[in-house]
């Protein structure tokens, strides 16, 4: 009895439980109420949870069928519940993921904080849930569970988000020759766009040839058609990002487990779309997002560079709060992925 009360009290003090509890409420609220996003998800869900089941097969064309079975049963409901369940997964499956791929725990949970979080379970909710369902194909993967990893990163993609269709170009990047490629290639794209090259305009047309293609190919071609003209190979996020992550790489490539080195790759990759689908931020954005989430599984591997270099703790970790506060105020704050009611009383 004694030993089932401390094994209750060790399972409630657990971190995860205690990060879950905390993060799973604050995402739900931020989803439901207070992010971009939040309107078009209420629409969704008032939407498609009235419409009869029989629907499904042709909603499906717009939304993932996850999501709108989801809605379907929760009728009557109100659309919090909805928008907790989804939190309550995602953030369960990405602390989890958190706690089993990362060297450090709370390192990891803080660059999840400091923009991940509020970006995709408080804003993209369906693409964040997908995200942390497609990384765990990618961790059963570099454990050489690749039949597993196959199925859940299909199943991702089907009834969680038709963009982590994408995300199947992870099984090449457990070769570190890849990384090395991928380094390589962002500059020579850049160099490319600056002579005129447009890469964009060769996919719109490819697109444009395939008949048919289902649900994934219509997202991708109305993605790749929304053309931006301030849109940019690089930025000075990105050009830090790029060379940071070479430098973190060279340095710790020999002890490096697969997991990570697909996580850097999948970093390496996040930088190379930009170049390549320059001229289409919508999905330059979408795609640079989805593979970036690997930043959070090597992010301990960039602070214990920094302690390298400046040798004390508490120097270290003053720059790593720094730029965590800055990156969470000027990529979350000042970019307006929060939006503050004029009225609380909706609460």
């Amino acid at each position: 009895m004694l030993n089932d009360i401390i094994d209750v009290k060790k399972w409630i003090l657990d971190r995860r439980v205690v990060c879950f509890f905390i993060l799973a409420p604050v995402a739900t609220i931020i989803s439901a109420y207070l992010s971009l996003d939040a309107r078009v998800y209420q629409s969704i869900f008032s939407s498609y949870s009235s419409t009869p089941w029989n629907n499904l097969w042709f909603e499906v064309r717009g939304y993932e069928a996850f999501f709108l079975i989801l809605a379907k049963l929760l009728n009557g409901w109100p659309s919090i519940v909805w928008f907790g369940l989804i939190a309550a997964i995602s953030v369960c499956l990405k602390l989890a993921l958190i706690e089993k791929g990362s060297r450090h725990f709370y390192l990891s949970l803080l660059i999840y904080l400091s923009y991940f979080f509020v970006l995709q379970d408080g804003t993209g909710i369906r693409v964040s849930l997908a995200i942390a369902i497609a990384f765990w194909g990618a961790f059963l993967l570099s454990k050489g569970r690749w039949i597993l990893a196959f199925y859940i990163i299909v199943c991702a993609a089907l009834f969680f988000h038709y963009s982590l269709a994408l995300f199947l170009i992870v099984f090449f990047f457990s070769n570190k020759k890849i990384t090395y490629l991928l380094v390589f290639s962002w500059p020579l794209l850049i160099f490319m766009w600056w002579l005129g090259g447009d890469f964009i305009t060769v996919l719109n047309n490819f697109l444009s040839d395939v008949e048919g293609g289902g649900v994934v190919f219509s997202k991708l071609k109305s993605y790749a058609s929304q053309y931006y003209e301030t849109s940019a190979p690089y930025s000075s996020q990105f050009i830090f990002l790029y060379f940071l992550s070479i430098v973190v790489f060279l340095r710790f490539r020999k002890e490096l487990n697969l997991f990570e080195v697909i996580c850097f790759n999948c970093i390496f990759f996040s930088i190379f779309v930009l170049g390549l689908l320059v001229g289409a931020g919508g999905l330059q954005n979408r795609v640079s997002e989805i593979f970036r989430f690997g930043l959070v599984f090597v992010f301990p591997l960039y602070y214990r560079y920094c302690l390298e270099l400046v040798y004390k703790p508490w120097i270290a970790n003053l720059i790593t709060a720094g730029f965590l506060i800055g990156y969470f105020y000027y990529y979350v704050l000042r970019a307006g992925l929060i939006i503050w009611p004029e009225n609380w009383g909706q609460f």
